[in-house]
């Protein structure tokens, strides 16, 4: 058993050589209880025929912990960049800096696997555990990293049946209330901008939204929820765009502060103004709608606290701690700068 000249050796190319599953392979070569006699040694002669060398870079050999974690943050298109994710990252990496750990950032760029960017932090063994964002329903890093064993928790819930550490907002909660202000504000169609419907919460954004219309018994038309990316572009095109198919809608609420930054300036864009002839209201974790012109009614949380709180969650996961403990609904504060209103 051999491998090809220049080829790095990881606990993939092992498992694929053995027909076994890469935990299988972890799990022997660390000659886990789980794992037979007989499959360890068989691992462990593939092993060294292949000439796997676990990468120590960092890893105490006394504790095998290499007190690092991975925050992966997923990037746009070319150029563009999640802005508010700074005070997320000081949170976590403040909360575990006070604990001995350092904090790598593993960037997700808008061509790579989700699921491989994660496979490669686990195989290359750099870190202790790893917060990943952006969940979907049944994502496939959640059921990868709960396959390997791999400590983690996540900013936004699955659907999928087993337990994993999260922290979440309550963005069904904040789409029926938005609904509702828009409403009671005398709006009869507002819009729904929400984040893209392969991610949780834009879907968990709609469901609140159509439970506030059915509890007043109202239809929502599909064509007054809209999808889109959490960046000023993709806001500004979106206000064009509402604006060409539903050219009587009067308020919006914009799931994304950076998209509602884009969103006004869209609106100026086809001579409309926010506060005056159009209601505009947000959702984010800055205080960047207190000084947008005009400034906007927000569901507001702290992007660094929750930083601590996924930071903290991970410690604790990585210490051993019960999964169905490590699970956490955030409340949204509403800040009214009376932006769901039109001016008289």
């Amino acid at each position: 058993m051999r491998r090809e000249a220049g080829q790095r050796v990881t606990l993939r190319t092992v498992a694929t050589a053995l027909g076994l599953s890469v935990t299988t392979v972890s799990r022997a070569l660390k000659e886990g209880p789980e794992v037979n006699r007989e499959t360890i040694e068989l691992v462990k002669r593939a092993a060294g025929e292949l000439g796997y060398r676990p990468n120590l870079g960092g890893i105490n050999l006394r504790t095998g912990k290499t007190h690092a974690i991975g925050i992966v943050l997923p990037f746009g298109r070319e150029g563009e960049m999640n802005i508010v994710v700074a005070s997320l990252i000081e949170g976590a990496s403040r909360y575990m800096k006070a604990r001995g750990y350092r904090t790598t950032i593993v960037p997700q760029l808008q061509a790579d696997d989700p699921l491989a960017t994660v496979r490669d932090i686990v195989e290359e063994g750099s870190v202790d555990g790893i917060i990943i964002t952006h969940t979907t329903p049944q994502d496939d890093r959640v059921k990868y990293l709960l396959e390997v064993g791999m400590p983690f928790v996540t900013f936004g819930r699955t659907e999928l049946l087993s337990l994993h550490p999260s922290i979440d907002l309550d963005h069904e909660v904040i789409g029926a209330q938005a609904a509702r202000l828009l409403l009671d504000a005398g709006h009869s169609k507002p819009l729904l901008i929400a984040p893209s419907n392969q991610f949780t919460y834009g879907l968990q954004f709609v469901r609140g939204w159509r439970k506030t219309f059915a509890e007043r018994h109202l239809e929502v038309a599909d064509d007054l929820i809209h999808f889109t990316g959490a960046t000023p572009d993709s806001g500004r095109e979106m206000a064009r765009h509402v604006a060409a198919r539903n050219p009587d809608a009067t308020a919006a609420f914009v799931a994304s502060e950076e998209a509602a930054l884009g969103f006004l300036a869209g609106l100026r864009d086809i001579g409309r103004q926010a506060g005056q002839n159009f209601a505009l209201i947000t959702y984010g974790g800055t205080a960047l709608p207190d000084f947008f012109n005009p400034p906007l009614s927000t569901f507001y949380y702290s992007n660094h606290a929750i930083g601590e709180r996924l930071a903290a969650f991970l410690s604790r996961a990585i210490a051993g701690d019960d999964p169905g403990e490590l699970r956490e609904i955030v409340q949204a504060e509403f800040v009214d700068h009376n932006s769901q209103k039109l001016s008289v």
